[in-house]
């Protein structure tokens, strides 16, 4: 038995201090990754209750509403709010008059991008809200008012904006 093992040992050893390779050259690999620009955006609206007998009789009805987008780092951004499903005759991308609506019956409100309620929120690059990506989302806050003295029908009164961010 102790013959066999020393058998096996010795040709392990002597296999493995034999060298098949003479010699070696190495080559560069470079590896490339590509970081794309690219965005991602989503919107959620405001709800609000309106009272035009007594509340908002005289007495504009604010609200929030916010955006938010992630996008890559560095990228220069814009977010645009088009005029809505029910946009005034008059209404354009610039200077946007927004409606809710409930059947034939309409309430105006505005989207702006102060808190004063002064810089409306359009759908152009002049009238969007700039940014830069930074990797990580970014909330945005729209204010949103319903002016005094409007009247209604009871009811639920909605409008559908798209939100943009072009970057």
């Amino acid at each position: 038995m102790k013959k066999i093992i020393l058998a096996a040992t010795s040709i392990v050893l002597a296999t493995g201090s034999c060298s098949v390779f003479a010699a070696t050259a190495t080559g560069n690999m470079i590896n490339t990754v590509t970081i794309a620009d690219d965005c991602t955006i989503a919107a959620t609206g405001f709800t609000t209750t309106y009272d035009p007998v007594v509340a908002n009789a005289s007495t504009a009805q604010s609200t929030t509403a916010s955006v938010t987008t992630t996008c890559t780092a560095g990228d220069t951004t814009v977010v645009t709010l088009d005029q809505g499903t029910n946009p005034a005759s008059t209404s354009t991308p610039a200077a946007p008059l927004r409606r809710v609506t409930n059947g034939t019956t309409f309430l105006n409100y505005g989207l702006f991008s102060n808190a004063t309620y002064t810089t409306t929120w359009g759908n152009t690059p002049a009238t969007g809200v700039s940014g830069t990506g930074t990797g990580s989302a970014v909330p945005l806050v729209i204010y949103a008012q319903l002016p005094a003295g409007q009247n209604g029908a009871a009811g639920t009164y909605t409008d559908t904006v798209i939100a943009t961010v072009t970057y």
